[in-house]
């Protein structure tokens, strides 16, 4: 009996510490709804970040992602450039209103002429990628230049194990959402190497050697394990992100064709051909279409920016915002 009475506190004793814990990791991560700023726009609210001085990069998200995710570029601030994140409808603190690849860019302009911003560089990632294109090219006058990193530039293809994985059925799941998303979090830092490789086999066409040697860099390296932990933090928690990203779902798997056609400025693509979110046929059709681009060709599927060409990435970025002319 006593045995029982010791194993039913000890159950109990768990059970609080768990629900602290979580109420505490969800207290944390909701601060992001204190960030940013919210704008009025005919079409509706948007919800935007405006840091740094000097030319504007207008960075788009990926999905599930928000204002926070503009971490990806925070180093390009202490560089001289200003960085304009805004959270997509459904995302965050934009209320979610169905606004079409076209409205949102609309949209996009009249929050740039409200903060008396004339000309930006648009940089597309992931499924953020539809977005810059549909900017550059339906407001050439409004673009310096265009950067797509691993964007989503043409019909999208679904990944055909992604809707059994584990980690759509955290993005999809309800009433329990933000509690897996904890102990997501939990368990990565508890077991680093199992979490990335499940990342790696669901995001990349990597073969196995190739996942074990893109692991053991990752595992044993801080700053790329920093890199990750933060990134799924920009994801998370799910209940302030599942409505966006739904409504991205939509819009991509709708996508027949981006036009590009009226896309006249400079333009830096960074592609990985071991993707398996945004496929190398993106690369190709942005190659095919644009007129005056680089490319540079990476390693690591859709986490290449902390693979092997980490260095390669941020480098080539910065050689080329300062090739672009901002007097023009």
């Amino acid at each position: 009996m006593q045995t029982i009475v010791i194993v039913l506190i000890v159950v109990v004793i768990f059970i609080i510490l768990m629900i602290l814990g979580f109420m505490s990791w969800k207290k944390s991560a909701m601060r992001v709804m204190d960030d940013g700023e919210v704008m009025e726009t005919t079409m509706g609210k948007i919800h935007f970040k405006l840091t740094g001085e000097g030319p504007v990069l207008f960075f788009m998200h990926g999905g599930p992602g928000g204002i926070d995710q503009g971490f990806l570029l925070e180093s390009l601030v202490e560089e001289g450039y200003s960085l304009l994140v805004v959270s997509r409808p459904g995302y965050l603190k934009t209320p979610f209103v169905h606004l079409s690849y076209e409205e949102q860019v609309d949209q996009y302009v009249e929050l740039l002429d409200k903060l008396a911003i004339d000309k930006v560089v648009v940089m597309g990632y992931s499924a953020g990628g539809p977005l810059a294109l549909n900017f550059a090219n339906k407001y050439p006058e409004r673009t310096h230049a265009l950067v797509m990193e691993a964007g989503v530039s043409t019909v999208f293809e679904p990944q055909s194990e992604a809707s059994d994985s584990f980690w759509m059925k955290l993005f999809t799941s309800d009433r329990i959402q933000d509690f897996l998303s904890w102990i997501t979090i939990i368990f990565t830092r508890i077991a680093f190497k199992m979490v990335f490789k499940s990342i790696l086999r669901l995001e990349t066409l990597l073969d196995k050697e190739g996942i074990k040697e893109f692991t053991a860099l990752v595992s044993n390296d801080k700053e790329r394990r920093r890199w990750l932990m933060k990134f799924l933090d920009t994801t998370l928690p799910m209940s302030v992100r599942k409505i966006g990203l739904k409504h991205d779902i939509e819009l991509l798997t709708s996508i027949k064709k981006i036009p590009v056609d009226n896309i006249n400025v400079k333009s830096l693509l960074v592609y990985s051909k071991e993707d398996n979110d945004a496929k190398w046929l993106n690369a190709e059709y942005l190659e095919t279409n644009l007129k005056d681009f680089e490319l540079l060709v990476t390693h690591g599927g859709h986490v290449m920016w902390i693979g092997e060409d980490m260095d390669k990435i941020k480098s080539k970025r910065i050689e080329f915002l300062k090739s672009i002319n901002f007097e023009m």
